[in-house]
């Protein structure tokens, strides 16, 4: 008997403590028992209709050493809401008993999409995130800025088709300006483009910009986090036929390379592609990469390129006049020069293509601080044809001891032209500014051109002693 009855005692402790439910398992209804919340509001950027928006996170966090029970989880707007949800996996407006276990969370995800409304301006999109429980309500707030927009997918434009500035500009894939014709974009437009996409002529672009509306390229990521991050679209591409291309006032930004010529010399007098007062920032790879094309920079700042500022290869005729290339690159480990030219390309069959260079650079920057503790030759100059380089350079600030001979007595080497925020200052700012700093060397060094009458920001130039780059100082 004794035998049988320490037998049934096991098994009752056995059976006990299998059958225990664990303490974070328990449901509480304890009206105390709160939720907290990660976030008391979800704002979502711009987001332009028929697109969507990125996916945000809102955690419900339970503390109690108990299990809670949400009763429900609901969008204010349920199926009309412009949000959706998704809770447990599932994508629902609404979800009922959804169980946390104590001291444990559930994650919710939470997107928008907003239906167009022939709208212009930018609007405000509303809901909130509303968690019944315990007899408790609580909410997150959900805010969304709405944005209509033109959309192109793989599209062939009209000959003389003109991007008004009314509202943005979204190219998926590619947008294409044929032979014989033009692409005007007026001041002011807004140009996003997709991931890989970009812009193809082998017609005309102008760009018309001006001081106080300038055009913008970039990518159409709007989260404050990829404003400067490189190669989030492909960038504008000329080709062949492309002729008479001017752009003026406009900020090409976080592309893979910001302008791509491969438009052989059409007319010896004339340029091909003009940039004046412009910004060219943020290139994976080169910010203007060049076959054997005529290129006209005026006050245009070219920083934070991956391998190349400039790169002019297989010859073409290069004008720069009040420009700033300063090729900072935090974001890269870089180790080739930011102004390379060279008058062969070689082709992949093994073929060699020569074109003479001429390159003209006058009251401008080439500059990039120190890597690696020390200065680094920031142009190169590479002649492989029989042919000479046609090189005058002159008034310019220039990092380089490869050429230090050949350009010193018309042009100031290695003196850092004291930018006023760079990569390398103690305030590190973001986005960094390269205007001058009041003891730059530059102030007043430059060579008067009457032609030249402002600088990028349309600052107008002093007349007898400009100063160097694409920033003109304001005198007190």
């Amino acid at each position: 008997m004794k035998y049988l009855l320490s037998i049934f005692s096991s098994f009752l402790v056995l059976f006990s403590l299998f059958s225990c439910e664990p303490e974070e398992e328990i449901l509480t209804r304890n009206p105390q028992a709160n939720l907290q919340f990660s976030t008391d509001s979800l704002i979502f950027d711009t987001v332009f209709v028929k697109t969507g928006s990125v996916t945000k996170r809102v955690y419900l966090y339970n503390f109690n050493k108990n299990a809670v029970e949400v009763d429900e989880i609901k969008l204010g707007g349920l199926a009309n809401s412009a949000y959706r949800v998704i809770i447990n996996g599932v994508e629902t407006p609404t979800a009922q008993k959804v169980r946390i276990r104590g001291n444990d969370s559930l994650l919710v995800l939470v997107k928008v999409f907003i239906e167009p409304e022939n709208r212009n301006n930018p609007f405000l999109v509303k809901d909130s995130l509303v968690f019944s429980q315990n007899n408790n309500v609580q909410d997150v707030k959900l805010v969304a800025y709405g944005q209509d927009a033109y959309f192109y997918r793989d599209q062939e434009l009209d000959c003389n088709t003109v991007w008004k500035a009314d509202k943005p500009h979204i190219i998926y894939d590619r947008v294409i300006v044929n032979k014989g014709c033009t692409l005007t974009i007026e001041k002011g437009a807004r140009i996003y483009a997709h991931k890989n996409a970009g812009i193809l002529v082998d017609g005309s672009l102008r760009v018309e910009g001006t001081a106080q509306e300038r055009v913008v390229f970039t990518g159409d990521r709007r989260e404050r986090f990829y404003e400067n991050i490189p190669g989030q679209w492909s960038g504008i591409r000329f080709f062949t036929n492309s002729k008479n291309n001017v752009i003026q006032y406009a900020d090409i930004r976080n592309a893979q390379v910001g302008i791509w010529a491969g438009s052989p010399d059409q007319n010896p007098n004339t340029y091909e592609i003009k940039l004046e007062q412009c910004t060219i920032q943020n290139m994976y790879t080169i910010g203007i990469l060049s076959y054997t094309t005529d290129i006209q920079a005026i006050n245009t700042l070219i920083t934070n390129c991956g391998q190349h500022a400039v790169a002019g290869f297989g010859g073409g005729t290069y004008d720069f006049k009040y420009c700033t290339i300063a090729n900072y690159t935090p974001e890269f480990r870089r180790d080739t020069p930011s102004f390379a030219f060279t008058d062969r390309i070689v082709l992949d069959n093994g073929q060699n293509i020569d074109y003479p260079v001429k390159l003209s650079m006058v009251n401008s920057i080439v500059w990039a601080g120190t890597r690696g503790g020390k200065l680094t030759d920031e142009i190169l100059f590479l002649n492989q044809s029989a042919s000479p380089l046609e090189i005058a350079l002159t008034h310019n600030i220039l990092q380089t001891e490869r050429y230090r001979s050949l350009l010193e007595p018309t042009n100031i080497i290695n003196q850092d032209p004291n930018f006023r925020y760079t990569p390398e200052s103690p305030r590190n700012n973001i986005p960094y500014d390269y205007s001058l700093d009041t003891l730059s060397v530059a102030n007043g060094a430059a060579r008067s051109l009457p032609a030249v009458k402002a600088d990028i920001n349309g600052l107008l130039r002093d007349n007898q002693k400009p100063d160097i780059g694409a920033y003109e100082r304001l005198k007190p």
